[in-house]
């Protein structure tokens, strides 16, 4: 698209020469037939382009700017000797001499601070600092994305990671006062949790009727206090605190009941619940695919395979569907999504219609191949030699007559 876009804007600007040929003009010239010349419009980064004397962002003028001193600077920045411009637009008043790009959208000169092109007008620029997370300060007054926090310390202020921040007083999230929270005894725990003396946060709101002085981490997102079991800030209801173990995987179970993600699992046994990997788990009479019962019954012969594919001694699944027709005893995973039986092939749960599973081998990339017929993703290419194809890199591949991109063929 950016290629196109440049060769309109050169044949547009194109100019018929009214001197000698070996004139020099400053800037690249192109004849593409007698006395015909075009511009060469040259890239300078960020949607900025150069087409003799004249600068463009993403198609639109840059009014004013001078060509000769014009240079990018990055994240959407650029000046010239005398201006600087945010998008194409010019920035009023900055100082194109002492401006410079720092992160997070800042910016500055030797007077002002700006954010993604707009001044600060609170802001020293001598002092002002970037913390990260998307605060500053400078020595009297903190700032968030661009805006005065009312009535923080600077002088105190301190980041602490995930979106919250404190003074000597006051406790912050994403720049906004969090009411109820007391700065000395207030830290972070990991998943968005926090938590002062007295209560309990989840990315800056109040976790009603948990207990501060014992809440804790379980592990994989799970929290407990002595009563109460927590994922992503929510009580898992009926969940034991007392006998709660996490499994891995989301898993996670106490002497009732299991659960995925915190969601409870149904007509799960919790006794002989076990993850497996790979988003699998089973029991006693089941087994399951990320918290769904995939109708395997007799959970305890359940092999995990990889690619999302199951079997037991008599059927085979992949996530959470049963693949009719499949054979367990000759069922084997390939590889990149691929698998096979002793007279079928699979992509990704599918069968591949015509695929010979005696001859059939993955290339990579995508590609696959039997004897006769060449595969991407699970579909034929065709017309695809098949004794002759190979995979090359970055989704090509060729036979000996064509050449190919992702399955298809490069004309």
């Amino acid at each position: 698209m950016i290629k196109a876009t440049l060769k309109i804007l050169a044949l547009t600007l194109s100019i018929t020469a009214v001197t000698i040929p070996n004139v020099s003009l400053g800037y690249p010239i192109v004849k593409d037939q007698p006395n015909h010349f075009f511009l060469l419009p040259q890239e300078l980064g960020g949607g900025y382009i150069k087409i003799g004397n004249q600068i463009l962002y993403r198609g639109q003028e840059v009014k004013d700017a001078n060509a000769s001193t014009f240079k990018y600077l990055k994240d959407g920045y650029a000046k010239d000797a005398w201006k600087v411009y945010f998008r194409g637009n010019i920035i009023k008043d900055a100082s194109a001499s002492s401006f410079q790009v720092l992160t997070g959208g800042y910016t500055k000169d030797a007077w002002k601070v700006y954010f993604r092109g707009e001044p600060m007008p609170y802001a020293s620029a001598s002092s002002f600092q970037i913390l990260g997370d998307h605060y500053s300060k400078d020595s009297w007054k903190v700032f968030y994305s661009g805006q005065v926090i009312s009535n923080a310390s600077a002088s105190s202020f301190k980041l602490l990671g995930n979106g919250y921040s404190k003074d000597s007083w006051k406790v912050y999230f994403r720049g906004e006062l969090l009411q109820e929270a007391s700065a000395s005894s207030f830290q972070i725990l990991g998943d968005h949790y926090t938590k002062d003396s007295w209560k309990v946060f989840y990315r800056g709101q109040v976790i009603k009727d948990a207990s501060a002085s014992t809440f804790t981490l379980v592990g994989d997102g799970y929290y407990r206090d002595s009563w109460k079991v927590f994922y992503s800030g929510q009580v898992i209801p009926n969940a034991s605190a007392s006998t709660f173990k996490v499994l891995g995987d989301g898993y996670s179970r106490d002497s009732w009941k299991a659960f995925y993600f915190g969601k409870e699992i149904a007509e799960a046994n919790a006794s002989s619940f076990e993850n497996l990997g790979q988003g699998y788990a089973k029991d006693r009479w089941n087994s399951y695919y990320k918290g769904q019962k995939n109708g395997q019954q007799g959970g305890a012969a359940v092999k995990i395979l990889g690619g999302g594919y199951a079997k037991d001694n008599w059927e085979v699944f992949y996530k959470s569907e049963k693949l009719q027709g499949a054979t367990a005893s000759s069922f084997e995973y390939i590889t990149d999504g691929y698998a096979k039986d002793r007279w079928e092939v699979y992509y990704q749960g599918i069968k591949i219609t015509d695929a010979t599973a005696s001859s059939f081998t993955v290339l990579g990339g995508g590609y696959a191949k039997d004897r006769w017929e060449v595969f991407y993703r699970g579909q034929k290419v065709e017309d695809a030699t098949a004794s002759s194809f190979e995979y090359l890199e970055k989704g090509y591949a060729k036979d000996r007559w064509n050449q190919y991109y992702r399955g298809e063929k490069v004309k």
